[in-house]
């Protein structure tokens, strides 16, 4: 005969042993998948943090050798990663970004990056820009040909006008090559909603327009759709 609260003992095979382990696992868990997102938020809030700080001091940086610019007649040396460059800015799809020379990833957590070996922006040729499809290019989704670009520089400010917009391979490199005209390229990953690493290449074409695009290189095209 089996003794009175004998299937409450601790056995190996049931009892109250492996209901406390199974309890103890359940614990774990909840406590790990805590502290997972817990982990997560605080990485996603330093990066944030990150990303505003680095942000506003490239642009203070900027203002700077705005100001300087024209008590210097000194051409500008060639720039080093991390420089700032100018800001761009295209109204309709609220894009409003800080140009930094780079493309690494930690330049791109926080502003435009310049491609080095492409045009600097203003200057004759290809300038080409590199952006986050989740962070400063998110408006690029929206972006349709005839938008206007403005990329404000110690220079200057230059307008361009959005030409052509066409989706490509990473190794379609050809989009950086140097071009006759005064030419803007803004280069962000494609599919805008696709999860983890995009495939594709999402590329706006835009030329220089107005007066500065007549200084720089010659008679600008007209805005696309224009009378």
């Amino acid at each position: 005969m089996t003794p009175s609260g004998a299937g409450d003992a601790p056995g190996p095979e049931g009892g109250r042993r492996p209901r406390m382990t199974q309890r103890r696992l359940l614990v774990f868990l909840e406590r790990g998948l805590f502290a997972a997102g817990f982990a997560c938020l605080a990485y996603w809030g330093a990066g944030t943090a990150y990303a505003h700080w680095a942000s506003a001091a490239a642009s203070r940086r900027l203002d700077l050798l705005a100001a300087a610019a024209p008590r210097s007649g000194r051409p500008p040396a060639p720039p080093r990663t991390g420089d700032p460059l100018g800001r761009v800015d295209i109204p309709r799809v609220g894009v409003s970004t800080v140009v930094v020379e780079g493309d690494d990833d930690l330049t791109l957590s926080f502003a435009a990056g310049h491609i080095p070996g492409t045009a600097l922006p203003g200057e004759p040729g290809n300038a080409a820009l590199a952006g986050h499809r989740d962070g400063v290019f998110r408006g690029l989704a929206r972006i349709r040909r005839g938008d206007l670009v403005s990329l404000t520089t110690p220079a200057g400010t230059f307008r361009y006008a959005v030409e052509s917009l066409r989706v490509v391979k990473p190794e379609d490199t050809w989009v950086l090559r140097p071009t006759r005209r005064p030419t803007l390229t803004l280069v962000t990953c494609y599919p805008f909603r696709y999860i983890g690493p995009a495939p594709k290449r999402f590329i706006v074409r835009a030329l220089l327009v107005g007066p500065a695009a007549e200084r720089v290189g010659g008679p600008g095209p007209r805005r696309p759709g224009a009378g």
